[in-house]
């Protein structure tokens, strides 16, 4: 279970206003935010307002490329504030 027990696990940090979504995950990667998981063909996606906006496949910190990430990060702030969620996928047997 690891840290599970006492997620979600908030993160507050500040970023240029024309940062965009690949500059976010630049910065949450330089952190190690995500968790490295035993095993392979697991997955998480990161979602703004239940909408997935990147996926990351396996223990890779950089999200699968798309010409979405691209996108300023001021599209998806309401009051000059931005929610990311991510959701583990984990790998089927």
């Amino acid at each position: 279970m690891g840290d599970n027990i006492d997620a979600p696990h908030e993160y507050i940090f500040n970023m240029p206003e024309d940062a965009t979504l690949n500059n976010l995950f630049e910065h949450l990667a330089k952190e190690n935010y995500l968790a490295s998981v035993a095993g392979k063909n697991h997955s998480w996606e990161a979602t703004v307002n239940d909408k997935v906006i990147a996926l990351f496949r396996g223990n890779i910190k950089t999200p699968v490329p798309s010409n979405f990430l691209a996108t300023q990060i001021s599209k998806f702030a309401k009051n000059g504030k931005m929610n990311v969620n991510f959701k583990y996928n984990s790998a089927t047997t």
